[in-house]
């Protein structure tokens, strides 16, 4: 009889075990995959604010950010990756944001700016494929100061009489003069 009690038991515990690790919802992964389709520039259209002076943001970048340009010398365009319009004004005038590019078999990292209708862009430093790496961008009273992990900040100094107040949130965008070769996928996870 006790052996049939301990089966009975045991089999009890099992059945409650099971059932509490079958039930256990499914992590939700908290990266957003932002998709730029072949052919295009950007995929998502999204207009958003941002709240403070620095956004903090994960990138992960998996092997559609290898492309071959169409034409040569549009392998040294730098793409968007994200960031914020700047100085009540548009992204053209105004504006800090990464960039990144595939050049010589490395995915390089970029600051990417426009202060006063003149674009500036400077090299950062490489990252790895599939591996997530951590991202600043900051607002001085004088500058943006792009962070990388592992790598010194870059910085770019800012218009001098600027109308602070409205930023506007920048995403992956495609070129240049091209198009997205095929579908590239970068996932984004922002902290800010």
């Amino acid at each position: 009889m006790k052996s049939i009690l301990n089966t009975i038991v045991r089999f009890l515990v099992v059945v409650l075990v099971a059932t509490l690790f079958a039930c256990e919802p499914a992590l939700e992964d908290p990266y957003e995959k932002f998709i730029i389709p072949a052919g295009k520039h950007s995929g998502l259209w999204k207009m958003q604010s941002l709240q403070s002076k620095a956004l903090n943001f994960s990138v992960i970048f998996d092997q559609s950010a290898i492309y071959q340009a169409a034409t040569k010398e549009n392998q040294h365009d730098i793409h968007k990756l994200m960031g914020f319009s700047d100085c009540n004004s548009t992204h053209h005038d105004n504006s800090a944001r990464f960039g990144w590019r595939w050049l010589d078999g490395k995915l390089e990292i970029h600051a990417y700016a426009y202060v006063a209708g003149e674009r500036i862009t400077q090299y950062i430093g490489d990252v790895a494929l599939n591996e997530p790496n951590d991202y600043q961008l900051q607002i001085t009273e004088d500058e943006y100061v792009f962070y990388l992990q592992g790598y010194d900040p870059v910085r770019i100094t800012r218009e001098a009489p600027c109308s602070k107040g409205l930023y506007y949130m920048l995403f992956p965008y495609f070129g240049g003069n091209e198009v997205a070769p095929h579908d590239i996928l970068i996932q984004i996870l922002t902290k800010y």
